[in-house]
């Protein structure tokens, strides 16, 4: 007996296996045009310098699909080694997956590249805002990747660096300042006691 294949799925896998030689799978157009055209080309830069395929897929929802599912169709398609991006709107899913757990640090992409950037209302769920997320989370991505083969990227933007270590700076000062502040005013209480 043949088992029968919801109609979502088919749609899905369409759209994955004819976009499989692209590196951004977009069937919805969540991601805006400027950041898909941008990764086309960073992705080609990336693969050239690095053997390394990194995908991006943002899609409206899986259709009834579960993602464990999809997750192991989409791998199917995609060429080793490579990384991808996944991102489904309509079932608040955001994963990083990729054929070897040593590629990059997911994990900090995840967390500090993505999730701050993540709408806290589903009336913002906007596609710019996803494209940000997503945008931001591939970027970083593709530093790392690069880091790991000693290679640079020249087309992915620029880490800004000097900003960061500005801010980290001005804090580590203020509680330096702060812990200054405190002391000084015990020793001011203290010494008014006797």
């Amino acid at each position: 007996m043949i088992k029968r294949i919801p109609h979502g799925i088919l749609i899905i896998l369409a759209c994955v296996h004819l976009s499989a030689n692209n590196f951004v799978l977009n069937p919805n157009n969540l991601l805006t045009q400027k950041s898909s055209e941008f990764i086309e080309k960073v992705s080609q830069e990336l693969l050239q310098k690095t053997g390394v395929s990194l995908y991006v897929y943002m899609s409206e929802s899986l259709n009834g699909m579960e993602y464990l599912d999809f997750k192991e169709n989409f791998i199917k398609q995609l060429e080793k080694p490579f990384a991808a991006i996944v991102l489904i709107r309509n079932d608040k899913k955001i994963d990083i997956i990729s054929s070897k757990d040593d590629l990059f640090d997911k994990k900090k992409v995840y967390w500090e590249y993505m999730v701050p950037l993540i709408p806290t209302k589903d009336s913002e769920l906007t596609p710019q805002a996803l494209s940000a997320v997503v945008f931001n989370g591939y970027i970083e991505s593709v530093d790392l990747i690069a880091d790991k083969f000693d290679t640079k990227i020249e087309h992915n933007i620029p880490k800004d660096e000097k900003g960061a270590k500005a801010v980290a700076q001005l804090i580590l000062y203020a509680m330096l300042f702060s812990m200054l502040g405190i002391v000084a005013f015990m020793y001011i209480i203290r010494n008014k006691r006797k």
